[in-house]
Parts: C-alpha cells; structure tokens; sequence
C-alpha cells in the first residue's frame, strides 16, 4: 500500500481510527444542591459572583445583571451547600448595543426600570469570608462601581489564581474549561447561568485530588505583592508589557505594576533589577485589595 493510502495515525484507509471519547454532563441546577452543610461540618461561607454588563471598561460602562451565590466550602475544599442564589437586573438608563444583546439575550425591555439593592450586595458580600469569580479583574471594578464602596472582603480568581496546564487544562474562557472538566452550559451569558457553571466548575476534583475551589481559596489566602515600576524609563514600556505589566492609566504618577505571587517573586524580582537596573517598589497585597480597579488605589 502507497503511504499516500496511510493516514497520518498509521492506520490504513478502511480501518476504523483510534477514537478517545469524552461524555460531558450537564451543569448542576440550583436544586440539585443542598442548602445547608451536614451537621458538625466545619465551613467557609465564600460568595461566587458574575456580572453582565454594557461593556467592558469600568469606568465607560455598567452592570446589567448581576448573580451572587452563596456556597458553604469544607475543609476538603468541597462545595457542600448552596445556601442561596441571588440575581438582580439594572437598567443602564440607555439603550444596550446590538452585540450586548445578542451576548446575553437581554433586551430594553427587560431592563426597563429594574434595579439592585446596593445596600443589600454590599451586606451579602461582607457576610462572607471570600469571594470568588472566574474573571475577578473584570467583575469586582464593576461590582465595586455598582454598590459605589469598597468592601474589604478577600477577592480570588478562579482564571488567574488556579495553575490550569499543570493541571492539564488548557487556559481559556469558563466555558472552556467547564467542558474540560467534564460539564457543559446548557445556556451561557446569564448571570445564573455562568455562577451555578462557575460553582460547578470550582467543585469539580482535579488529577492531584484537590479541587478547583481549594486551589483559588489557597492562593487567596497565601501572600501577594503589587509589583509598581515607578520612574521606569519610557523605553523599557514595551519589556514591562511583555513581561504582563498593566499600565495604571489616569495616575498622578506614570505607572506599570503587576501582580505577584510567592511562586514568582523572586524570579520577577531577578527580571526587574536585569531589565531596568534597579528594584521596583514592592507594595504588600492582601486578598482584599486584589483585582480592584486601578484608580481605586492609590501607588506607594
């Protein structure tokens, strides 16, 4: 036989391919969770939240929809209950875009005239112990934005806080990696929708034993540190954006920072004093004051 009659596996034309299936599962529904932990279980009481908005700039746009769910976490890193699951609509007091209504299925209509009890998110969010989004950078400036105060509660991130390939996902959207681990979103873009998936996604058990959950709660609760490259010179602007830096735009000072955990500070460190020539200014970062929008704290 021609090696043009081979495929490229090896096997021959007319023999059945080598074929790895996966069977996804659909994502838990709000009742198919208990309400309250078992008896004597020892629990954190972390909140799970997501945003719909008009856009994605914080400061330019708002928050349409907004879920919070309240999840009770054991010692093991398990979800064990769903206490309560909360969901609101705003109206933004103009028109949504064609593409905002084609993302989440919300329209004028829905949202006319609707609005959230700040008073009663804010209260919500300080009842807990934690907080927990897929996309924290994006959803608390915009939550923040929303009750209009800072609620010093530790902030966690399931994208960023969680080391996916060493896991063996690949990174992306929640959506993603829902479906590598094993579930699918029935509907996608409602608030809901994306907390009971995100709820899903932070109990699922990872190769190592631990779960998704245990993994964010434990980088919420190690240490941290804001990185500033204050005085930078203008020509290093280019290195500091490959290496991840964000610009902190409409600062008194011009200013690159990045987030750093304990795993990468001295590497980072190395990297900065070989690159720039001398040290960055290292501001300690509590777990709530992670993920806040960057005109909300003021540079060392």
């Amino acid at each position: 036989m021609k090696d043009s009659e081979q495929r490229l596996d090896g096997s021959s034309i007319g023999e059945a391919c080598p074929v790895d299936q996966r069977i996804l599962r659909p994502v838990r529904v709000r009742n198919d969770w208990p309400r309250t932990a078992p008896e004597g279980d020892a629990v954190r009481r972390i909140a799970v939240v997501d945003t719909e908005t008009t856009g994605l700039s914080a400061e330019r746009h708002t928050v349409i929809e907004l879920c919070m769910a309240i999840v009770q976490v054991n010692d093991a890193g398990r979800i064990v209950a769903v206490e309560v699951v909360r969901s609101g609509l705003i109206d933004p007091g103009r028109p949504l875009t064609a593409e905002i209504v084609d993302l989440t299925g919300l329209t004028d209509q829905d949202l006319a005239g609707r609005s959230i009890d700040e008073d009663q998110v804010a209260a919500m969010l300080a009842s807990c112990e934690g907080v927990v989004a897929y996309n924290a950078g994006f959803d608390r400036p915009f939550v923040e934005k929303m009750i209009d105060r800072h609620v010093a509660v530790p902030w966690g991130c399931a994208m960023a806080d969680v080391p996916w390939r060493k896991l063996g996902f690949e990174p992306g959207p929640q959506g993603y990696a829902v479906m590598q681990a094993g579930y699918y979103m029935p509907s996608a873009h409602r608030a809901k929708d994306d907390v009971l998936a995100l709820v899903q996604l932070l109990d699922h058990v990872c190769d190592d034993g631990e779960t998704v959950m245990a993994k964010t709660l434990a980088a919420m609760d190690a240490p941290a540190w804001r990185f500033e490259a204050q005085g930078a010179p203008y020509g290093y602007k280019e290195n500091l954006r490959e290496q991840r830096y964000r610009w902190a735009w409409g600062r008194l000072h011009d200013l690159w920072h990045k987030h750093v955990r304990a795993e990468a500070y001295q590497a980072e460190l190395d990297w900065y004093v070989s690159t720039i020539g001398k040290e960055p200014v290292i501001v300690p970062l509590p777990a709530s004051e992670r993920y806040r929008f960057h005109t909300a704290w003021t540079p060392a």
